[in-house]
């Protein structure tokens, strides 16, 4: 029991839904309370008209008192019910904001959120066709026209094995180097789709592998109590493997930081290098590419590359972290 109320007290819904226990009375009262009042206000003084005597004017004209009684009341009823519909609106921004934490999304808001998960839903859905079309693409131009010609190869020497072993065993020799050209193609073709490091070790792990064989010396800070979900982290590692291979094509740089931390519910990744600068997010460019990926999981990107340098990009996402270890430590490669 002890327990359960400690729970209780420090639950920020419980919290909230006891705050709106006592808020509500008050905000009826407030809001909805005098809008009624009008309403049955101005019904009442209709009502009443015909049995009290009122005076408008100086006039003692029953008609002409009944007639402004009327009018009167009935100008307090609209009003009331004008206002009826203003107060309930506000009443629930009113429970939102104490029940929820915050304001009700407007029509316009939800609207534009509608728009982005679209316009991240269609490029989610390009994005996957043209990783299935370069998948085949390498298959069929790599591993396969290497394991077609194994094949013709095999069939050749089963011809000379009875007539010219020597010129069999050539073959045979070069048929088992191409077989081992297309397990190796094979094995980088996985690793283009999800590298192995990244399935058994983890994001941190496997951007120091990065930094390891990256062509410009790559400092890397980990930061992650836990770890994301796998679409996510292979999102982030080939933003970075993305970021790296600009870095050593366009910028001249002598040193790459990347920094790779969570905080409040948000992976945040900055590659920093001392470079010439004067990058830009062009349309069909490599940063563009990264944007829309990271769009798929409400993701950003942000660039700051002034002329002479540094460069500094965030990647920065909303996730949830699965298991509760935590890998803080630094690499440089």
């Amino acid at each position: 029991m002890v327990q359960f109320v400690r729970w209780a007290v420090r639950d920020h819904q419980v919290q909230r839904e006891g705050l709106w226990w006592v808020a509500n009375p008050v905000g009826v009262v407030v809001l909805l309370g005098v809008p009624m009042t009008l309403v049955w206000g101005g019904l009442v003084f209709m009502a009443s008209a015909a049995v009290d005597s009122r005076h408008f004017f100086g006039l003692n004209s029953q008609p002409v008192n009944l007639l402004f009684s009327l009018l009167i009341g009935g100008a307090l009823v609209v009003a009331g019910l004008s206002a009826m519909p203003w107060a309930v609106r506000v009443h629930g921004a009113f429970a939102c904001r104490v029940l929820g934490g915050g304001p009700q999304p407007s029509r316009a808001q939800l609207t534009e959120r509608v728009a982005q998960l679209t316009e991240t839903r269609a490029d989610a859905a390009d994005a996957q066709a043209a990783e299935l079309r370069r998948i085949e693409r390498d298959l069929h131009d790599g591993a396969q026209a290497r394991l077609v010609s194994i094949g013709l190869t095999l069939g050749t020497i089963e011809h000379l094995m009875a007539t010219d072993q020597a010129a069999a065993r050539e073959l045979l020799a070069e048929a088992r180097a191409a077989s081992a050209k297309a397990l190796q193609e094979l094995r980088d073709l996985v690793r283009g789709i999800h590298p192995p490091v990244l399935a058994e070790r983890g994001l941190p792990d496997a951007v120091r592998e990065l930094a390891l064989t990256a062509v410009v010396p790559t400092e890397v800070t980990v930061a992650l109590p836990g770890r994301p979900e796998a679409a996510l982290e292979t999102a982030v590692y080939f933003g970075v493997s993305e970021l790296l291979a600009n870095v050593a094509k366009h910028a001249r740089a002598r040193q790459t930081w990347v920094d790779v931390l969570y905080r409040a519910g948000r992976l945040r990744v900055v590659v920093t290098d001392d470079g010439s600068g004067g990058a830009r997010m062009e349309a069909g460019g490599g940063l563009r590419g990264i944007e829309k990926r990271l769009g798929t999981f409400d993701g950003t990107i942000s660039l700051d590359s002034p002329v002479g340098g540094p460069t500094t990009i965030t990647m920065e996402l909303p996730c949830a972290l699965s298991s509760p270890r935590t890998s803080t430590s630094s690499a440089r490669g």
